[in-house]
C-alpha cells in the first residue's frame, strides 16, 4: 500500500509551478477580453497538474531503467532510490495521472470545443515519450524544445483559449519568457549531467554543443527572458507594470554566476534549484503586474 506522503513525493510536488504559473498567466490574459469562468479555470489547472505529475512518474520510471538515475545521484527521483514504490508501481500511478489528465481534456473539449485537443494530445504524446523508448525526446537532443513547446508555450495558449474560445497569435509571443524559463531549468539540468549523461549515451543540446557553447545557452536563456519582456511591453503586448517581473533579476545572477564558475555536479544543483525559484518568482510577479496592468 503505497501511502498518501510517498504518492506526494513521487509527484515532485515542487516541481508542479512548472504547470501551475502558465494555466494561471493564460488566464490573467483572458481577462482582458472575457469574464473568467472559475469553474473551466479549476479544470484546467487540474488538468495540467494531472498531466505534469504522469510526465514526472512516467520519467522517473524510464530514467531508472535506462541508467540515468542512479542510486545516490542528484536527480528529483527519489521513490524508486528509497525503495518506497517499485519501478512498475511509478509506472502505473503516471499513467493513471495521464488518464485523469486525459479525461478532464475530454470534459474541456465537451465545455469549450475540440481545438483543445489539438493542444492536449500533443501535451500528453510529449509527457510519455520525453523518456520513452529509445527515441525519447530527452535522449535525443529534443528535452529543451519539448519542454519549452508543451509547458511554456501550449500550457498557456490553452488557459487563454478555454475562456475566450479563440487564439491570437500574440498570445505565443507572450508565453515566450514562460517557455524560456522552462528551457533553462532543463538546461540547468543538464550543465549539471553533462559528464554522466555520456556515460549512458543520453544526448542533450548540452552534450552536442560542449560545456562552453552550453553555459552560453543557458545565460540565453535566462537574460534572454527578461530582454524578451521588455519587448513585449515596448510593443504593448504587455501591460509596463508586467516590468515588475524584474524584481527577480537576482535570482538569475546569481544562478547564473554559479554556472559560470564551476563544473561541480553539487554547485550546478543548487544553479537548477535557483533557476527553478526563479520560474516561480518571475511568474508570480508576472501574473501579478500582468493582473494589474490589465
Amino acid at each position: 500500500m503505497i501511502s498518501p506522503k510517498t504518492l506526494l513525493a513521487s509527484t515532485r510536488p515542487f516541481s508542479l509551478t512548472a504547470s501551475i504559473i502558465p494555466v494561471i498567466f493564460g488566464t490573467i490574459l483572458a481577462m482582458k477580453w472575457t469574464e473568467i469562468n472559475w469553474g473551466i479555470f479549476l479544470l484546467t489547472l487540474a488538468g495540467a497538474v494531472f498531466m505534469q505529475c504522469g510526465t514526472n512518474l512516467v520519467n522517473d520510471y524510464f530514467d531508472h531503467k535506462k541508467g540515468a538515475d542512479q542510486p545516490g545521484s542528484l536527480s528529483p527521483s527519489g521513490v524508486i532510490d528509497r525503495k518506497e514504490m517499485t519501478p512498475e508501481q511509478v509506472h502505473i500511478t503516471g499513467l493513471i495521472f495521464f488518464g485523469l489528465g486525459s479525461l478532464v481534456g475530454l470534459i474541456l473539449a465537451g465545455l469549450t470545443g475540440s481545438f483543445i485537443l489539438y493542444i492536449g494530445i500533443p501535451s500528453l504524446m510529449i509527457g510519455y515519450f520525453y523518456t520513452a523508448t529509445r527515441f525519447a525526446l530527452a535522449y535525443n537532443g529534443f528535452g529543451e524544445f519539448a519542454s519549452g513547446t508543451t509547458l511554456g508555450v501550449l500550457a498557456v495558449l490553452g488557459s487563454y483559449y478555454v475562456q475566450t474560445l479563440t487564439v491570437h497569435w500574440e498570445t505565443v509571443l507572450i508565453s515566450l519568457p514562460n517557455a524560456f524559463l522552462i528551457m533553462a531549468i532543463l538546461q540547468a539540468n543538464n550543465l549539471r549531467d553533462i559528464d554522466t549523461d555520456k556515460l549512458i549515451n543520453k544526448i542533450t543540446v548540452a552534450g552536442l554543443i560542449g560545456k562552453k557553447g552550453a553555459r552560453i545557452e543557458y545565460y540565453l536563456l535566462m537574460l534572454g527572458t527578461y530582454i524578451i519582456l521588455l519587448l513585449l511591453v515596448f510593443a504593448s503586448l504587455l501591460p509596463a507594470w508586467s516590468l515588475i517581473a524584474f524584481i527577480s533579476l537576482p535570482i538569475a545572477l546569481k544562478a547564473v554566476g554559479i554556472a559560470a564558475r564551476t563544473w561541480e555536479p553539487k554547485e550546478l544543483n543548487k544553479a537548477l534549484g535557483l533557476t527553478a525559484m526563479l520560474h516561480l518568482g518571475f511568474g508570480l510577479l508576472l501574473c501579478i503586474g500582468t493582473f494589474i496592468g490589465i
